[in-house]
């Protein structure tokens, strides 16, 4: 049976380790490793510091994750919001998390690979649920954990009153697997974006990103939602 509940303090680990294989899409290539020159102590610290922060509206936010639970295990995990829900992008919200904990010199350091990865760059739009860092643990993976997950956020959203009619996700086209995954939810490409310098990949788990989106009414049109 799986169970879904709020993240909290006690399960920063958990999440932490989310965001940090969310964010190899797959690979071994961890960007907040490559981009500040971190080892990965140095990314689980930075992250369970932003974590506890607890900002909203960015994908660093502790309160912002649902967790899946089988067998009173952790299944998996992922976290959403409503973008600029308070007129603030999440971009810059999360920009000024990381400016905190990184400081001026490892963020000056990382100002040339940074405009690198802006070339893959898609721009998130205000008032639709952004789905990130979803993530499944390897022994509950092939069991649907991750786009349950992603109801469960749909349906929160839905109770507390939120007004949306569409969930966007950014993802790896390189990660297949998930790509499968969300088309099978119903997902749909929308946005798609290629960096022709073949150095992002030593910086990125892949060259090439893709924006999908779900409309809710596909969701109830397909009694996935009542």
């Amino acid at each position: 049976m799986i169970t879904f509940k709020r993240a909290t303090e006690n399960d920063i680990d958990f999440i932490a380790e989310a965001i940090m294989e969310a964010e190899k899409s797959g690979t071994d290539r961890l960007s907040y490793a490559t981009v500040f020159d971190y080892d990965t102590n140095q990314v689980n610290e930075l992250i369970k510091n932003a974590l506890l922060e607890d900002i909203p509206g960015q994908e660093l936010a502790l309160s912002g994750f649902i967790i899946a639970y089988i067998n009173n295990e952790y299944a998996g995990a992922v976290c959403s919001w409503i973008e600029a829900a308070e007129d603030i992008p999440s971009a810059v919200i999360k920009a000024n998390v990381l400016y905190y904990f990184l400081g001026q010199e490892t963020i000056l350091r990382a100002s040339t690979k940074a405009k690198l990865i802006e070339t893959l760059n898609i721009p998130r739009e205000a008032g639709t649920l952004q789905i990130e860092s979803v993530y499944v643990c390897n022994k509950y993976r092939g069991l649907g954990v991750s786009n349950k997950l992603i109801l469960e956020h749909i349906k929160d959203a839905i109770q507390t009153g939120v007004d949306f009619s569409q969930a966007q996700i950014h993802v790896a086209e390189t990660n297949e697997a998930a790509v499968k995954s969300y088309l099978k939810l119903g997902f749909k490409t929308k946005i798609r974006k290629k960096c022709e310098d073949v150095s992002i990949l030593k910086i990125l788990p892949s060259d090439t990103r893709i924006m999908m989106e779900l409309d809710l009414d596909d969701l109830y049109k397909n009694k996935l939602l009542v």
